[in-house]
């Protein structure tokens, strides 16, 4: 776990994230992915919020060099034509301007798997032409793959359908092991609980709850049959637990390699969430990642521990390193 700021550094935080940085060297210059934790409130009932957070990201994907979306899955509450459509209107704001992964949570029909209107609107045919789509696992688009670059390094993106079955966590093994020089960023609706451990027996709103007798895996299972194994696996994230909605958690894999581990949902806070979501730079001058939570549309940002802080992650290159405090 990251040492955590007091009040004053997550001020300071927030302020070089609006702020941005000088300029750096291509190789250096900080980038940032933003995370949409389960917008299914937005959806069914607050929409402009759920186009307030998109057309946000269109605005200031160039100030803050925004590289990669990630929405955490639930893009619905009730799994309707209407809420779809909502969705389908806000994640199309970023079409042609910055790349996104999706994956369906356990409201978007998951928890049952019965996804027909997942993949209607955000189905292999929405992605098959972008540039950055890997493709997907089965016939559907429950779990997939994408790539985007950062300077020098090379990112994959994982997206692992609700509870994913052991054959999907082998196919995103593979997928590991075929790209090696890519770094790995898994993305899946339950896998962190808000008590800072992974989702494991016992825990409320657990997979099984939703899955019933239909194979799935929990977020321990997960990390002890695919996360742990894959040395260029760093970063985890997913929704769906609350209310608190955070959670946090760096462990080693089996490589030695760290992987952090982060819950962000705030669907049980005000007007179904308040638009707020993440933004994730990254700084590789300083081995940093800050993250810190933002809603367009309050224009606030939260300054307590649990919603900005950073993480550590080498990003420089070994030449480099020994300067790096």
């Amino acid at each position: 776990m990251s040492k955590r700021f007091g009040r004053l550094g997550l001020l300071a935080l927030a302020a070089v994230v609006c702020l941005w940085s000088p300029p750096v060297s291509a190789d250096e210059k900080p980038f940032s992915i933003v995370l949409l934790p389960d917008t299914q409130n937005y959806a069914a009932y607050f929409p402009e919020t759920f186009f307030a957070q998109t057309a946000w990201v269109k605005a200031n994907r160039e100030k803050f060099n925004i590289r990669h979306v990630l929405h955490l899955g639930d893009l619905t509450e009730h799994d309707s034509t209407k809420e779809w459509q909502v969705a389908d209107k806000a994640m199309g704001t970023l079409d042609g301007v910055v790349s996104y992964t999706v994956v369906p949570g356990n409201h978007d029909g998951s928890g049952r798997r019965r996804t027909k209107r997942y993949n209607r609107w955000f189905g292999p045919q929405r992605f098959k032409d972008k540039k950055h789509y890997g493709g997907h696992f089965g016939e559907g688009n429950e779990s997939n793959v994408s790539f985007f670059d950062a300077g020098v390094m090379k990112f994959m993106v994982i997206g692992l359908e609700f509870g994913p079955r052991d054959e999907v966590l082998a196919w995103a093994g593979k997928l590991c092991e075929k790209h090696k020089d890519r770094r790995v960023i898994v993305v899946t609706h339950c896998y962190m609980y808000y008590d800072d451990t992974r989702v494991g027996r016992g825990d409320g709103s657990h997979p099984r709850v939703f899955l019933g007798s239909r194979p799935g895996n929990d977020g321990e299972q997960m990390w002890e049959k695919f996360v742990k194994h894959h040395e260029n696996i760093f970063l985890v994230v997913s929704g769906h637990i609350r209310p608190r909605g955070t959670g946090r958690l760096t462990s080693v894999g089996k490589h030695g390699n760290k992987v952090h581990q982060l819950l962000a949902n705030y669907q049980s806070f005000a007007k179904g969430g308040n638009g707020w979501l993440r933004l994730m730079k990254f700084v590789p001058a300083e081995n940093k990642i800050l993250v810190v939570t933002y809603s367009p549309t309050l224009n606030k940002f939260m300054n307590d521990d649990r919603h900005s802080f950073a993480l550590k992650w080498t990003m420089t290159p070994a030449a480099k390193r020994a300067s790096v405090k």
